[in-house]
């Protein structure tokens, strides 16, 4: 039976983006470890969804991605501003006023001492509901992403949580209040904060085969192993013939299958991973990180000052962490996988330096047990 007295933390995600249901799933892991006796409730708000709007809603999402960037980059750029009175805003609200009841129902009846939301849908849900109701429970909304899109801009929340300056600026230029917004950086899962000896770096090497002194690359391309990771792979085993390479083929058993294929042409250099929770282990045993830039994917990077090779970012969200990145000085762009025939990667020491120090001055491996800390003090 529940202590009357315990508190209850409600942590919500979103029905697209592998890395916000990540981001919560880390909020959720770091509560566990520093606040053992509040009780913690993780949901993903798509569970609100008709099947049918869910299915449409992911599969269009990666549909557009992948096959139809510049459809993407159409509906972020049209709707980075205050909702309008136009045919696209108005099919926003249409679908948000479609899992509303149902949430607000589920959120009033777990009755949470703390809310916060890792993905805009419920933060945005909330915030009307804060504004039209007595609602007393403080909420937060964490931006995953080195930018800001005006569907985070909830002027009405407790807590906002952001990467960098340059967000949280944005957030007071758009009417939030300066005391509302704090710089803690993305959280991530409690495996990402530790370092890694040597020694224990080298036994995961020798465990997947990997030879001593094999400079290594990682490359990821998000939970739904999407890009042309075959292509990719073979480019950069030919390029480097002397490195190692792991690939993170996601939930994507076609690409496990086909990747597979490619690790028996280059024996002793290639290891296939399918869907994993152990993406911090195969980051520490690698030197170089070749990876979309997803929001929660480059923090995790950053958190264990891994330098990192951009590919195919999508347009919107992605491209405008790639800004941002660039700025800081610690990645290199490709823009596809034949570019990467010809792009240098970390070509110098003085280059290999420089982004050490750069990662070493950005890194927050605390974000997540920093949120909390924050959060859980209304």
């Amino acid at each position: 039976m529940q202590n009357s007295t315990q508190k209850h933390l409600l942590i919500l995600s979103g029905p697209m983006g592998n890395g916000h249901i990540r981001a919560a799933g880390a909020l959720e892991a770091c509560a566990q470890e520093i606040y053992p006796d509040v009780k913690i409730t993780n949901v993903n708000v798509k569970r609100f969804m008709p099947l049918i709007h869910r299915k449409i809603f992911h599969n269009l999402y990666l549909y557009f991605a992948n096959k139809c960037p510049f459809i993407w980059s159409y509906i972020y750029y049209k709707t980075d501003k205050p909702y309008p009175e136009t045919w696209l805003g108005r099919a926003i609200k249409w679908f948000r006023r479609q899992i509303t009841a149902r949430m607000m129902r589920e959120v009033l009846r777990l009755n949470p001492d703390y809310i916060i939301c890792s993905h805009f849908i419920p933060a945005e849900i909330l915030n009307d509901y804060k504004v039209k109701n007595d609602f007393k429970t403080p909420v937060s909304v964490v931006v995953t992403d080195f930018s800001l899109h005006w569907v985070y801009v909830n002027t009405v929340l407790e807590h906002y949580f952001v990467n960098c300056t340059e967000v949280k600026d944005l957030l007071l230029a758009r009417g939030v209040k300066d005391e509302r917004v704090h710089i803690t950086g993305c959280p991530v899962f409690p495996e990402f904060t530790r370092e890694y000896s040597k020694e224990e770096t080298q036994l995961l090497r020798h465990k997947h085969g990997f030879r001593d002194g094999m400079p290594i690359f990682l490359v990821m391309m998000g939970g739904n192993g999407v890009g042309k990771m075959k292509r990719l792979c073979e480019i950069l085993l030919d390029r480097f013939p002397e490195h190692g390479f792991i690939a993170l083929a996601g939930d994507n058993p076609r690409k496990v299958h086909t990747l597979q294929a490619v690790e028996k042409k280059y024996p002793g250099r290639l290891l296939t991973v399918s869907f994993t929770d152990e993406v911090a282990q195969y980051l520490a045993m690698s030197d170089i990180v070749v990876t979309k830039p997803g929001g929660i994917s480059t923090s995790e990077c950053i958190a264990m000052k891994k330098p990192m090779v951009i590919i195919n970012p999508i347009p919107g969200q992605e491209e405008r962490n790639v800004d941002y990145l660039i700025e800081r000085g610690i990645i290199t762009k490709a823009y596809d996988e034949d570019s990467l025939k010809y792009r240098d990667v970390l070509s110098s020491f003085e280059r290999i330096k420089f982004v050490a120090d750069q990662l070493e001055h950005i890194s927050q491996p605390r974000a997540g047990y920093n949120i909390l800390d924050i959060a859980l003090k209304d």
